[in-house]
């Protein structure tokens, strides 16, 4: 699964800034539906996945849309926000999730067609103060949960500024959403209610987390985030460790699974890594020189495909180890995700939208 959630700016904090004051206090973009354009489809669209027949794909001003044609055509999804929008997961053919900024969570129980917003980031302070609050009460010894009141404090003072980044639906009623400063949610309930994670994470520096892959042991993933970042999550011990032998301090903004069930990571500097043992050691992977690494894929007969914010398309025939460059690159421009089209094509999301690519056998 890729982390091609943003522009390269937005991962490394430039969209993170302070709002301005104004909009600080309105947020307008969580108050106002998205309007329906027929350019949907070639504005920004950060997040591009097929589940079932359908393909999705999300992006600015609150867009997502849907296709049933490999992606020759698109259908926009009515949504009650403009956030931009940043990743998408289907538990079923109807249930769907999406997440963006201003902490929003939407949810649709009809394949896309139509989206409800679950959450939002002026919730994430205000619901977090009360439930650490009561944590650090209940347990007057744990200093954890006093800082974390600290942090809600700060969090309400804040107000909805923080994205999240991704989203993972375990079924349809369990899930974590992920972002920036290491915000971790979930829900037991299929987003009638979340949680907040923050205490479980090993995260103190309060690191974005960018991405998410599953392990082979169902229930168990790894995550990869900011400034070398790496956790291996637990969903039924609602545990996430922290990598203790990190390949290099960078950040990384995508993690795939390899068909061997290694774990493949990109990041800045086009920087890739490769581990069989879930990051006990790690290899570097041989691959051209790149832009970052923002975007990954494993196809359906198992070729990995990894995209670099630049236009580079890297392709790997050995599970991670290697990459080579495909005769594809830069011919549908920056990429922020990509996903495999009907034969031999590949989609682009991109700054322009969404962009065909041919990749060669």
């Amino acid at each position: 699964m890729a982390i091609r959630k943003a522009l390269l700016g937005v991962m490394l904090g430039a969209l993170l800034l302070p709002c301005t004051l104004a909009y600080a206090k309105t947020y307008d973009v969580l108050t106002l539906p998205s309007a329906p354009s027929a350019m949907a489809s070639k504005a920004p669209i950060f997040v591009i996945k097929k589940f079932g027949n359908r393909y999705y794909a999300a992006g600015s001003r609150g867009h997502i849309i849907f296709s049933d044609d490999n992606g020759a055509t698109w259908t926009q999804g009515a949504v009650p926000v403009r956030s931009t929008i940043l990743d998408l997961d289907f538990a079923n053919a109807d249930q769907g999730w999406a997440v963006g900024h201003e902490g929003v969570i939407l949810h649709t129980a009809d394949g896309g067609k139509t989206w409800e917003l679950q959450y939002d980031g002026l919730r994430y302070g205000k619901e977090g103060l009360a439930f650490y609050t009561k944590l650090a009460e209940e347990n007057p010894d744990n200093e954890t949960y006093s800082y974390l009141v600290g942090e809600m404090e700060f969090a309400i003072e804040q107000g909805a500024d923080k994205p999240f980044f991704v989203v993972k639906m375990h079924d349809d009623k369990r899930g974590h959403a992920a972002g920036a400063y290491g915000m971790m949610m979930v829900t037991y309930d299929g987003g009638k209610t979340w949680e907040h994670r923050l205490h479980t994470v090993d995260n103190e520096n309060f690191n974005h987390i960018f991405d998410f892959a599953p392990l082979p042991e169902p229930g168990r993933f790894f995550l990869s985030g900011e400034a070398g970042l790496l956790l291996l999550g637990d969903a039924a011990g609602e545990q996430a460790q922290r990598v203790q032998s990190v390949p290099w301090e960078g950040s990384f903004f995508t993690t795939i699974d390899a068909a061997d069930g290694a774990i493949v990571i990109g990041g800045l500097r086009g920087r890739m890594f490769r581990t069989a043992d879930e990051g006990a050691t790690w290899e570097v992977v041989d691959k051209p020189p790149t832009s970052a690494i923002v975007a990954e894929r494993r196809l359906a007969d198992g070729r990995l495909v990894a995209g670099g914010v630049g236009g580079e398309i890297l392709v790997s025939r050995d599970n991670g180890v290697s990459f080579t460059m495909s005769s594809a690159s830069g011919t549908a421009g920056p990429i922020f995700d990509v996903i495999d089209g009907a034969g031999s094509t590949l989609l682009i999301a991109g700054p322009r939208g969404i962009k065909t690519a041919t990749l060669e056998q």
